[in-house]
């Protein structure tokens, strides 16, 4: 199973000078397969354990495979916020308050997927339409009438 959002997608979010700082570990100037694992690769699996989280403990849950192999852009923007985050406050750093205010703002949103007050755009739950989804109409045609 693929992840929501990428290493590159988390350094243009932080970009290139800050992703660098954040992640160089040896200061050498650049990032080797070790220091990309320690500060970014932890960062987009903890992203990923989130939003899976949210959605999976919604009822009925969204499909986590269909989210993160379609690739989603809401799931991947939120990704991307949450991974930031988590890179830059790796090791006890503190964050900036743009990257505190989107994380914030990240989980909040996750949080109204899972007590269905939003959606993921872009997605549907397998639910029953015969079941669900007329009583809308109904109370919509009484109207018309």
């Amino acid at each position: 199973m693929s992840e929501y959002c990428t290493a590159t997608q988390v350094s243009h979010r932080l970009k290139a000078a800050g992703y660098l700082n954040i992640a160089d570990e040896d200061d050498d100037g650049s990032l080797s397969a070790e220091e990309l694992q320690n500060n970014i690769s932890t960062g987009i699996a903890w992203a990923g354990g989130k939003l899976d989280f949210y959605v999976v403990n919604r009822s009925p849950p969204y499909d986590v495979n269909n989210l993160r192999d379609g690739p989603n852009p809401w799931c991947t923007q939120r990704a991307i916020d949450l991974a930031a985050w988590h890179a830059v406050t790796n090791g006890g750093r503190n964050a900036p308050e743009s990257l505190q205010v989107a994380k914030n703002e990240a989980l909040e949103e996750l949080k109204q997927v899972m007590q269905h007050a939003r959606t993921i755009p872009g997605t549907s739950i397998d639910t029953d339409f015969n079941a669900n989804n007329h009583e809308p109409f109904h109370l919509v045609s009484e109207y018309l009438i």
